[in-house]
């Protein structure tokens, strides 16, 4: 292949006419082969190049997709966190309510059971009384009874009809009074 210097120092023989024909014709050709030869190079080099430079349009343009990718998934990651932080705040807070509508609740519970134990503990102390009014009155009731004289003469004694010894007087039962048990 010529070179520019190949060119520039290139010297044609001078014959009758001029320079000679056939190393014209010669130099000539060669360079129209060098020339097409290089032509074809530089068109497929321009090919190339295009080809090259598209390349890196479509790189350049998934670098960018990829950034935006990037980003959005760190927008999304970050939304995603808040919303978490948010969603647990908000569990977290009904979690307290139910607690203490469960304590308010327990508290109310046990005020009421109060009361029922109150109310018991008065009936009791009222059954009690109630109670020991009747055996008190129970007690009176009896001393009276055995306070009264019964006079056993003066009803009739049986008289058997077979000629059987008398019978024998008999003492009323002696009922003794035990002194009456606590209920409580």
């Amino acid at each position: 292949m010529l070179t520019p210097v190949d060119l520039e120092t290139t010297v044609f023989h001078r014959s009758f006419r001029g320079y000679s024909r056939f190393e014209v014709q010669d130099f000539m050709d060669r360079i129209t082969r060098d020339y097409e030869h290089l032509y074809r190079e530089n068109i497929d080099l321009k090919e190339k190049i295009d080809d090259l430079n598209a390349k890196i349009n479509q790189y350049a343009l998934i670098e960018e997709t990829l950034r935006n990718t990037m980003i959005i998934a760190q927008e999304t990651a970050e939304e995603v966190k808040k919303a978490a932080r948010g969603e647990a705040e908000l569990i977290v807070r009904e979690a307290q309510m139910q607690a203490e509508h469960v304590k308010m609740k327990t508290k109310e519970e046990i005020q009421m059971e109060l009361r029922n134990l109150a109310l018991l503990k008065n009936q009791t102390e009222y059954f009690k009384c109630q109670f020991k009014s009747f055996l008190t009155g129970l007690l009176d009731l009896a001393e009276k009874q055995l306070d009264l004289p019964i006079e056993w003469d003066k009803y009739p004694k049986a008289v058997s009809s077979n000629n059987s010894p008398p019978a024998q007087e008999t003492e009323p039962p002696v009922v003794e009074s035990a002194p009456p048990k606590q209920p409580f």
